[in-house]
């Protein structure tokens, strides 16, 4: 006997085979999107982050209902901002978090980032109130994993400000709150570079061997070892009685056939030492045993430097060229736009504003990265420049040679203090070059003298090296210098027609 099925029964049985077939679409969306997630991760601690940023993006657009829609979307931020900075692509992401996913746990974690971004995309001091305000947010969904991140940002933020104790504070907090954290290192480190800020750099010699003591295989141990090396020789040597001194390093050689002239510059970065050479117009890339491991042609070379991103600038005659990429400056005239042919020094900030001093001009002046003028900077008062830096803040460094002063202008343009390169029993006659370490210490150098001043975060003379506090002696007509993340001195002497390590 067959049995008919009711109508309403059959209605129940496709309601709940439709139930079914959805929970189990639903699951195996779920499960694709987990999936594209935890491999776009992968590609992108690879720093493979095309691929990453393709996993991240099917999740976004062809399965946003899932619980990893947001993560993906956090990421995609995190990419634009980290890797292309590309300022408003991550805070698009990253508003986006905010909008659709308010309630989950990325939402947190998206304030964060567009902290960050206001940090990242403004000079000096500007938008610190912003990423303040938004760092501040984080802590609205409690006890979530951002809180310590945000805390980090906000020292950072402070610092920015030049409100050291208050950014001790909150790097104190995290260290304390959230010891396990990712950012407890970068906290710990922080924190005793602002003590040195604060005027008291054996407080911060303590907090950075903390650093190390917990941290020992972390990058931040390294970066703690370093900034160690330069305060004890500055200031724990003295205390113990001794004086401070650099000694020549018999280990380092520049393998040339050749001995280098005209020197205008050298730079030092984590990997390499750059030597701008006008005999052979050329930039030499040496690797850290000596060893030549590149050059590029420059015309007529007047100055190299290290921007921000790792980028090497190199001031020519009659342009700049930034990395192997050459670019031309113009100024109005009343015959029309008038190309720079004297330029003599240049630095470029991290958002790729160039300062440029001309000799014809006498003025600094301010390019932005598309090379449109914006003005002299800080003001149009004439000036003999020899030398241009930029700090960690954007701030500038201007040594004139008139005057034999060093002024230090935020990039408002406002004037933050100055130096005198003379004291008492001492006159510098001929200051040829200056370099900031990673502590922000500054070391300034005469050639007459052959002597190099040390000055503090605060502009304080800390240390005068005579020539014999410098190699022995080594030093007879030394023309150029930089300063490496320990501070090591590799200066030029157009004497000796090489470069010399000093440690």
């Amino acid at each position: 006997m067959t049995r008919s099925i009711s109508r309403g029964a059959a209605s129940g049985l496709a309601l709940a085979l439709a139930l079914t077939e959805g929970a189990a679409a639903q699951t195996q969306s779920s499960d694709l999107a987990r999936q594209h997630l935890e491999s776009g991760v992968q590609f992108y601690a690879q720093q493979k982050y095309k691929q990453a940023l393709n996993d991240f993006s099917i999740i976004v657009s062809s399965m946003p209902d899932t619980d990893y829609a947001d993560d993906a979307l956090l990421r995609m931020g995190q990419y634009y901002l980290e890797v292309e900075e590309n300022f408003p692509k991550a805070r698009e992401n990253f508003d986006a978090v905010l909008q659709k996913y308010a309630t989950t746990d990325s939402a947190p974690g998206a304030y964060y980032y567009i902290g960050l971004t206001h940090l990242r995309s403004t000079r000096g001091r500007e938008g610190i109130d912003d990423a303040l305000a938004n760092f501040q947010r984080v802590s609205l969904y409690a006890k979530n994993a951002w809180i310590s991140a945000a805390l980090y940002g906000t020292g950072k933020a402070l610092e920015r400000g030049m409100r050291w104790q208050e950014a001790v504070d909150a790097y104190s907090r995290v260290t304390a709150e959230y010891p396990s954290s990712p950012w407890s290192g970068s906290a710990q480190l922080a924190y005793g570079t602002c003590m040195v800020r604060l005027g008291d750099p054996m407080r911060g010699m303590v907090d950075l061997q903390q650093v190390r003591n917990r941290f020992p295989q972390s990058p931040e141990a390294g970066d703690a070892l370093g900034l160690l090396t330069l305060l004890y020789r500055l200031y724990a040597i003295p205390k113990l009685g001794g004086a401070v001194e650099f000694k020549l390093d018999p280990t380092f050689t520049l393998n040339l056939t050749q001995k280098l002239k005209d020197v205008q510059g050298v730079a030092v970065t984590p990997t390499s030492l750059y030597v701008l050479d006008g005999g052979r117009k050329q930039l030499l890339n040496f690797d850290w045993s000596g060893k030549l491991v590149g050059s590029t042609a420059a015309v007529d070379p007047r100055g190299v430097t290290v921007d921000a991103r790792g980028t090497i600038v190199v001031a020519n005659e009659k342009g700049v060229l930034l990395g192997t990429t050459p670019q031309g400056f113009t100024v109005p005239d009343e015959k029309g736009p008038k190309p720079l042919e004297a330029i003599r020094a240049v630095v470029r900030d991290r958002l790729g504003d160039l300062y440029l001093y001309d000799a014809d001009q006498k003025r600094v002046l301010r390019f932005d990265r598309g090379g449109k003028l914006l003005g002299p900077f800080p003001n149009a008062t004439p000036r003999e420049v020899v030398k241009l830096e930029l700090d960690a803040n954007g701030d500038l460094f201007i040594l004139d040679k008139k005057d034999r002063t060093i002024g230090i202008y935020r990039p408002d343009g406002q004037a933050l203090g100055s130096i005198t390169l003379r004291g008492q029993g001492y006159d510098f006659k001929k200051p040829v070059d200056m370099a900031l370490d990673p502590a922000g210490f500054l070391y300034v150098l005469d050639q007459e003298s052959a002597q190099v001043a040390v000055y503090d975060p605060a502009f304080k003379l800390v240390a005068r090296l005579l020539p014999s506090s410098l190699g022995a002696g080594v030093l007879k007509k030394p023309a150029a210098i930089d300063v490496n993340e320990s501070g090591d001195l590799f200066i030029y002497d157009d004497e000796l027609k090489s470069v010399v390590k000093l440690h």
